[in-house]
């Protein structure tokens, strides 16, 4: 009797071992396949009601300017891509190069294979960032091409995208000056914006990696979770 009492498996020591090691295991799995995000993201900007009574949300313009390789890019480069797109210049010493290193060792490191994510820089001093200068700079954050583009062009252009397209804080009426910004913009293939974070912290990391994934749910086949209207 005894010894057949010894051979009894101590579920209690099981029990111990699946919350040390099978829980952490499973937080993994799903936190990599993202499958346990389902709250669909809301869609920033003004939206407006068709005559057929379908949404219509505020889309990003096209553009066209020139990437780090001196080619010439527009909206249609990145089709079928989520964007993340951020304002920089290359010569600002204080917000740009915490927000561009923030986005190479947390944001791009984590999506750098990913060939359904396109990471975009825009340049507020075209005048001094050339495409060569963007091409020293891109080395700087071992930003890989194509996946991470850095694009510069006409002022104007690229300022008004930073205002009414990107929806950029501060961007408004600075076309004779530049403006700081250490946010990331999220866009879908549609060419919405679903998201803008800032980028600093442990949660600013988390929001926009959990961002991300969550879009991509939405061009899985049979998503678990609908767009957000």
């Amino acid at each position: 009797m005894n010894q057949e009492i010894k051979k009894r498996p101590n579920f209690k020591v099981l029990g111990v071992l699946f919350l040390i090691i099978g829980l952490p295991i499973l937080w993994i799995i799903l936190n990599k396949t993202g499958e346990h995000y389902t709250r669909p993201l809301p869609f920033l900007g003004e939206k407006e009601l068709a005559p057929n009574g379908d949404t219509i949300y505020h889309t990003i313009d096209n553009f066209r300017l020139v990437n780090q390789n001196g080619d010439s890019v527009t909206l249609a480069t990145y089709q079928n891509k989520i964007i993340l797109a951020s304002f920089f210049f290359a010569s600002c010493e204080t917000v740009c190069p915490k927000m561009n290193e923030f986005i190479s060792q947390h944001i791009y490191r984590e999506f750098a294979k990913d060939t359904s994510i396109q990471f975009l820089s825009f340049t507020v001093d075209p005048e001094h960032d050339s495409a060569t200068v963007l091409l020293k700079y891109a080395d700087q954050y071992l930003a890989k091409f194509p996946n991470w583009q850095f694009l510069t062009g006409n002022r104007k252009r690229i300022y008004d995208l930073a205002a009414t397209s990107f929806l950029i804080p501060g961007a408004q009426g600075e076309h004779q000056g530049m403006f700081h910004s250490s946010q990331i913009v999220l866009v879908d293939k549609n060419l919405r914006i679903r998201g803008a974070f800032e980028t600093g912290g442990q949660l600013d990391k988390s929001a926009i990696i959990d961002a991300v994934r969550n879009l991509k749910l939405e061009y899985k086949p049979n998503a678990k979770h609908k767009e957000k209207r």
